[in-house]
């Protein structure tokens, strides 16, 4: 029986990008019509779960700018409390980079002592946020089959309810598909990423 997942995406089962590191973002406001050459964005960052920091671009290139959290009486308290935040969410980034299993040694080592592999680790989850919305945006209207061969995205212009989706099943079965109106949003987007 064919039907759209009931369950939301939930990052923490998921073993996509956002699980290779213990940074997320919340609150995320972003300004597509000021991004330029980085995106122009406000978020609230945690690491392992607690809030960290604010962090925020402006869109025109630059480096994130990274500030404490919330309002404190004591701002000698506030003030370590961010250096230790920014210290471990250096060590995060570094330890995610290494993680994602790319040639970044020379980054790691030329960066870890700096902010900017912070600034790597948050506008990847940035852009995960935003592939998520346009899956989403595609799933909810369209129906659409991954093609395992060609690692194209094939969709069909009709309401994906089990009516439409299974003739297109039976029509196209002898195609490599896997129909991502089937599968979970964190299985989906596995697919969705991985697309051509």
């Amino acid at each position: 029986m064919t039907q759209r997942n009931p369950h939301p995406f939930e990052p923490q089962d998921d073993d996509a990008l956002s699980q290779l590191t213990n940074i997320s973002i919340k609150g995320l406001r972003l300004s597509k019509d000021f991004s330029e050459e980085t995106h122009c964005f406000q978020a609230t960052v945690y690491i392992d779960g607690k809030r960290a920091f604010v962090a925020h671009n402006d869109g025109h290139g630059g480096a994130n700018y990274y500030a404490p959290h919330g309002v404190s009486k004591n701002s000698d308290a506030k003030r370590l409390a961010f250096k230790n935040s920014m210290a471990e969410a250096r060590k995060e980034a570094a330890r995610y980079i290494e993680a994602k299993g790319e040639d970044y040694n020379w980054a790691v080592e030329r960066f870890a002592d700096n902010d900017e592999l912070i600034d790597w680790v948050i506008t990847d989850l940035i852009n995960e946020i935003e592939l998520l919305k346009e899956m989403r945006k595609h799933l909810k209207i369209k129906v659409v089959a991954y093609n395992t061969r060609t690692r194209e995205m094939d969709q069909w212009k009709t309401t994906p309810v089990e009516s439409n989706i299974d003739p297109l099943k039976k029509y196209h079965e002898k195609m490599p598909y896997i129909w991502l109106n089937e599968l979970s949003e964190s299985e989906a987007l596995k697919y969705w990423r991985n697309a051509k």
